[in-house]
C-alpha cells in the first residue's frame, strides 16, 4: 500500500492506493494538523510500503515528519524524485514552483504527452501550461476561490459571508445571490478568458485538466475538458512514487 500526503496551504489531503486505485482519501484543515489527528487518518492503514510527501507550507513538513519517523515509517520527499523525471520548463528559477504544480505538469505529461492547461482551484486558482513541445512554460496565479470570499466578508462591513455554489441566472435577487452568481460566473469567465487567450498566444488548442476541492462545480463550463479529478495531484504523487525503483 502507498499514501501520498500533499500538503497545502488550506487542507492537507491524505490519499492511499493499491497500484492505481484509491481505496481511501482524507482532507485535514492545514492550520488545525497535530500529531493526534495526522495519527487518526494514517493509523486506518497499515503496510505502508511507499510515502511521499508534497508541501508547499514547510512548517507543517515538520509535524508529519515527525509524525512518520515515530512510527518508523520511510518516506520520500517531492524533492527527491524529480530529478527521476524528464522535467523540462522555461522558468528561470525552479525554486518558485510549487511542489504541486511540478506533480500537476509531471502527470500532466505523461497522460497527455503535451499541450495541456491544468487548472487547480485550490487557495489560489493557478493555471499550467505544458506547451506542444511538452515542456513546462509556466502559468497564472490568481486569487482562490474560497481565499477570496472570506476576504470579502472580512474587508467589508456588512457583506456575509456565502458558500461557493453554481447559479443557473447571472442576475441575483438579494445579496447572498450576487455573491454567489458573481463567484460563480466570475471565475468562469476569467477561467474562459484565459483559455482562450492562451490558444491565441500559443497558436494551440489545449486539454484542459480541472482539479482541486472547487473543480466539479465547473463540470462542462469549458471547452475541451479531458479530466476533473479532484485526486489529480495525489494521482500525480502516486504515479511518481511508483515509478521508483521499478
Amino acid at each position: 500500500m502507498k499514501a501520498t500526503i500533499d500538503i497545502g496551504n488550506t487542507n492537507i489531503l491524505f490519499a492511499f492506493f493499491i497500484n492505481k486505485k484509491v481505496i481511501g482519501s482524507e482532507r485535514l484543515r492545514t492550520e488545525e494538523a497535530s500529531l493526534s489527528k495526522i495519527e487518526k487518518i494514517m493509523g486506518k492503514y497499515s503496510n505502508l510500503e511507499k510515502i511521499i510527501i508534497s508541501s508547499v507550507v514547510p512548517l507543517i513538513d515538520k509535524l508529519i515528519i515527525s509524525y512518520l519517523n515515530s512510527k518508523s515509517l520511510k518516506f520520500l520527499l517531492l524533492k527527491d524524485l524529480v530529478e527521476n523525471f524528464k522535467f523540462k520548463t522555461n522558468i528561470r528559477n525552479r525554486n518558485e514552483i510549487g511542489d504541486d504544480r511540478i506533480v500537476n505538469m509531471i502527470y500532466a505529461k505523461k497522460l497527455f504527452g503535451n499541450s495541456v492547461i491544468v487548472i487547480d482551484f485550490g487557495t489560489a486558482t493557478t493555471l499550467d501550461v505544458l506547451d506542444r513541445k511538452g515542456v513546462y512554460s509556466g502559468g497564472v496565479i490568481a486569487p482562490g476561490i474560497d481565499l477570496s470570499l472570506n476576504t470579502l466578508k472580512t474587508m467589508t462591513a456588512k457583506l456575509p459571508l456565502v458558500k461557493f455554489k453554481r447559479t443557473k441566472n447571472i442576475v441575483g435577487k438579494n445579496t447572498v445571490q450576487a455573491i454567489q452568481s458573481g463567484f460563480f460566473w466570475g471565475y468562469v469567465s476569467m477561467i474562459e478568458g484565459l483559455i482562450n487567450k492562451l490558444n491565441q498566444e500559443k497558436n494551440d488548442r489545449f486539454k484542459i485538466v480541472l482539479t482541486g476541492g472547487n473543480a466539479n462545480f465547473f463540470k462542462k463550463m469549458f471547452k475541451n475538458i479531458s479530466i476533473i479529478d479532484d485526486l489529480f495531484t495525489s494521482k500525480a504523487l502516486n504515479y511518481m512514487i511508483s515509478e521508483v525503483n521499478k
